[in-house]
């Protein structure tokens, strides 16, 4: 299932991942431009956030990469950013060679300076954004097929080895096919955020929705894959920035909460509540990622629904805190 098949266009040669990644990028840009009108944001606003939303969106993946990949650029050198080699393979344009959290880093980025240039609203933009982000996300989670990535666990049951549940690779190994999971994960995100309606949401609103249910959803299911994923050590950085979006969301919404007349804040008790259940998600969800490995009592298919509640608990803690509050 490697990306191996090459097409010609415009000269250059690329492969099938390659186009669909770009054209998740066009799409997603067409989307911006549609969700910015509908929210009559300013024309050089959104021209500045396009261009540099690709520009640093690019670098901000590749960075991010860069940065969880430190050991090898050591290795072969720093000035190889955007060509070193990896396994006789470009690590430009090949298997992991750009991280998603980046890309919403470098896309974020872009959206804060246009805004400053143009005297736009920056959390506008930031919501005429957010839906371009689930698709470009869902398209290029689809399109892992074509590289062999995106896979799970091993499927140790017959019954189970068939397309689209599963795939086979060139070894007669069946693994879940968590790639498609993720993309309709990410669909479904996307779907939420087309449906809510533009007038009936604060600046911000839509950006928070999206950071809260991607990231909910990217802790549990970054787990479950058994790819090129990256790793610091044994910490799976996209993990670990996921969870650190979630507790940055909650702050900006308990820090929003002390600046609200008392008449209009989420009650105390409430608050606090969502606060406790956010904290101690965090150590079960750790203790069910070393159970994966280590505990001979626990199925891993029970651990991973025990860490799926646990994201749920913290998306719903998070939404209560940072998007309803």
């Amino acid at each position: 299932m490697e990306d191996r098949i090459m097409w010609n266009i415009l000269g250059r040669q690329m492969t099938p991942y390659a186009v669909s990644i770009w054209a998740a990028v066009i799409l997603g840009l067409l989307l911006f431009v549609l969700q910015g009108r509908a929210r009559k944001l300013k024309s050089g606003a959104m021209i500045l956030t396009a261009v540099l939303g690709v520009v640093l969106g690019l670098l901000g993946a590749r960075g991010y990469y860069v940065l969880c990949r430190w050991d090898l650029f050591a290795e072969v050198g720093w000035e190889n950013f955007f060509t070193a080699q990896e396994e006789g393979l470009e690590v430009w344009g090949a298997v992991g060679g750009a991280g998603f959290w980046g890309a919403v880093g470098g896309v974020c980025l872009a959206a804060w300076i246009a805004g400053r240039a143009t005297g736009e609203r920056v959390s506008a933009l930031l919501d005429a954004l957010a839906p371009s982000a689930a698709l470009g996300i869902a398209l290029s989670r689809f399109a892992e097929y074509s590289i062999g990535e995106g896979i799970g666990p091993e499927v140790t049951v017959e019954a189970l080895r068939f397309f689209p549940l599963a795939v086979c690779n060139e070894w007669e190994e069946w693994n879940y096919a968590l790639f498609l999971l993720e993309g309709l994960v990410a669909a479904v995100i996307f779907l939420i955020l087309i449906a809510s309606r533009v007038g009936k949401k604060r600046d911000g609103d839509q950006a928070r929705v999206f950071l809260t249910l991607y990231a909910s959803a990217q802790i549990v299911l970054e787990a479950m894959r058994r790819d090129n994923f990256l790793r610091w050590l044994f910490v799976r950085p996209s993990q670990l920035v996921s969870a650190m979006v979630l507790l940055g969301l909650n702050i900006f919404g308990v820090i929003r909460w002390t600046r609200k007349p008392p008449e209009r804040r989420m009650p105390l008790k409430k608050l606090i509540a969502c606060c406790v259940i956010f904290a101690l998600m965090v150590p079960m969800i750790i203790w069910m990622e070393f159970a994966v490995d280590k505990s001979p009592d626990l199925s891993v298919g029970m651990a991973y629904l025990i860490e799926t509640v646990c994201c749920v608990g913290m998306g719903v803690c998070t939404w209560q805190i940072a998007v309803k509050n």
